[in-house]
C-alpha cells in the first residue's frame, strides 16, 4: 500500500496537470499582437526579396560587362539612375558609388596628378580619388592635351563608372571616359 508521502506526490502532480492549460494559455490581444509583427516581418521579407532581385540583375549586368574584353559597348550600359542627369561632385560619386557602378554619369571636380603612362587623370576630393581613363575619347588631341599640360581648373567628365582593378593606385572608382570638358 502506497505511504501517506507518496500520496502526496500524486496529488500534487495532479494539481500541477490541472493548472497547466491555464497557465499557458495566451490571452487574445498577445495572439492578436504576434499576428501584426508576424504580418509585418512578412512585408518586410517581400521588400528584401525585391531589393536582392534588383542587386543580382546589376550584378549579372556588370558580370557580363567584366567578361567581355575592351571598354564596354554602349548597348551594355546600365542606364543612369533616376534623377542623375545632374552633374555629380567627385565625393557625392564616392559616398554613392554602389548606386553609379555600370551607369554613366557626368562629374565635375578638381584635377589631381596625371598619370601618362595610363593615359589618366585623378579627380580629388576629401573622400579619395576617381580615375579618368581618357581611352575612349575619340579626339587624339583632347588626349594629348590632358596629358601633357597641368589641368589648373575643375574638369567635367562624362562616361561609364567601373571598379578599378585591385592595386588601382588609390583611386577608388574609374570613369571611362566618353567627353571631358575644361
Amino acid at each position: 500500500m502506497p505511504t501517506h508521502r507518496a500520496w502526496q506526490k500524486w496529488i500534487i502532480l495532479g494539481a500541477a496537470l490541472a493548472l497547466m492549460p491555464a497557465a499557458c494559455a495566451q490571452p487574445p490581444a498577445a495572439n492578436e499582437e504576434l499576428r501584426k509583427e508576424v504580418q509585418g516581418l512578412k512585408t518586410e521579407v517581400q521588400a528584401l526579396k525585391e531589393k536582392l532581385a534588383q542587386v543580382e540583375a546589376r550584378q549579372q549586368t556588370m558580370l557580363d560587362l567584366l567578361k567581355r574584353p575592351g571598354s564596354p559597348p554602349e548597348a551594355a550600359v546600365l542606364p543612369a539612375p533616376p534623377g542623375s542627369p545632374e552633374i555629380l561632385t567627385v565625393s557625392r560619386l564616392l559616398t554613392e558609388k554602389e548606386r553609379y557602378l555600370g551607369t554613366r554619369v557626368t562629374v565635375r571636380g578638381e584635377a589631381g596628378p596625371v598619370l601618362m603612362h595610363h593615359k589618366s587623370l585623378l579627380l580629388k576630393a576629401p573622400e579619395g580619388m576617381v580615375e579618368v581613363l581618357f581611352g575612349g575619347l575619340p579626339d587624339q588631341k583632347m588626349v594629348q592635351r590632358l596629358t601633357s599640360t597641368p589641368v589648373d581648373a575643375p574638369l567635367t567628365v562624362t562616361g561609364v563608372v567601373s571598379l578599378p582593378p585591385k592595386g588601382g593606385g588609390g583611386a577608388k572608382l574609374q570613369i571611362t571616359a566618353e567627353a571631358v570638358e575644361f
